[in-house]
This record gives structure tokens, C-alpha cells and sequence, in this order.
């Protein structure tokens, strides 16, 4: 996994809980904790950091991963704004993920693992997600799908009808435009 998503994680817990608590979260992990942003790391250091700040704040694995998705996209698109800023609303720029983000990710990084993200139904209010990765975040992604509807101004709700941790090959998504 990039450092940069290491790097925005450290800087979510610095700006909500303190420095204390993130050389805490280091600590109990049992990790080095110093991340370069083009560089890879193992999955299962993300995954024992998680852990920790899971068990520090006395919060489920799903919500820790949603607020750090959601926290994550405006750290992505404050580095890249260009794949937000081009597409003219929230489903249109979920229907860029696969197909034009991903895309350029392994342009810059041929070994980078995506997950594959296909949007399978979409309208102006409405679309179906299918999400698969072996690294099993949907949550994150559910997160980072809120941050982007954010981004454009709307408000979602999230429903997983399929999940890869009940045991289904992929997550499906189903999400909805609310009103505000």
C-alpha cells in the first residue's frame, strides 16, 4: 500500500486525537511509523495501525474505516484535483474511478493494487457499485464514496447488498441520493 495513504491516516489522527495519540497508535502497533508517499508497505502494517486505533478508541473496524475514507478523498483530491474537478457530478465521477483514476494510477506505478471498481447501474440519483479488492476495504471505499458526494455538495446513503466479509466474491454498493 502507498505511504500517502499511511501519511494522510497519521495526519486524521494527529488533527482529531493529537500527536500523543498517533506515537500511541505507533507504539502498539509495533511499527516504524515513518511513511514516504510514492513508496509501497505492507498491507498488514495498515492493518495492525487500524487495529490499534480501533482498540484506542473503542470503535468498530467498519466506522474507523469510513471516517478515514472520508477523510482520505480530500487528501487524494487536494494531491489530485484534476479527477474530481473534471467530472461534472458525484455518479459521473464514480463512473471515472475504474476507467480513468485507476488508469493513471498504473501509469505511475505499474505494480499499484486497485481494486476494481465497476459501476454497474447509474443515474442522476442512483447507482449500484460492485467493489473487489483481496485487501477486503469496503468500508474505506464506502468512506471515500462519501467524501467525494461531499465534494460535489450532495448527501448518500450506502447500503452493502453483497460483502466480500460475509463471504460474496465482491461487495455491491447500492447508493442513493438524499435530500439534504
Amino acid at each position: 500500500m502507498k505511504g500517502a495513504i499511511f501519511i494522510s491516516l497519521n495526519e486524521m489522527i494527529e488533527e482529531q486525537h493529537g500527536l500523543d495519540t498517533w506515537f500511541k497508535i505507533i507504539d502498539q502497533a509495533q511499527v516504524e511509523g515513518i511513511y514516504t508517499s510514492t513508496e509501497n508497505y505492507s498491507d498488514v502494517e495498515l492493518f495492525k495501525i487500524v487495529a490499534v486505533i480501533c482498540d484506542l478508541l473503542n470503535a468498530e473496524l467498519p466506522v474507523i474505516l469510513k471516517v478515514f475514507g472520508e477523510y482520505l478523498f480530500h487528501s487524494l483530491h487536494k494531491a489530485y484535483p484534476m479527477f474530481a474537478d473534471d467530472q461534472p457530478s458525484f455518479f459521473k465521477f464514480i463512473q471515472s474511478i475504474d476507467g480513468v483514476i485507476h488508469v493513471e494510477v498504473h501509469k505511475l506505478d505499474e505494480h499499484a493494487q486497485t481494486p476494481k471498481v465497476i459501476v454497474k447501474k447509474a443515474t442522476e440519483d442512483q447507482a449500484i457499485v460492485e467493489y473487489y479488492s483481496p485487501r477486503k476495504l469496503c468500508f474505506l471505499a464506502e468512506g471515500l464514496l462519501i467524501g467525494a458526494a461531499k465534494h460535489y455538495g450532495i448527501n448518500i446513503e450506502i447500503k452493502q447488498t453483497k460483502c466480500m466479509h460475509d463471504g460474496a466474491e465482491s461487495c455491491f454498493l447500492a447508493i442513493d441520493k438524499v435530500s439534504n
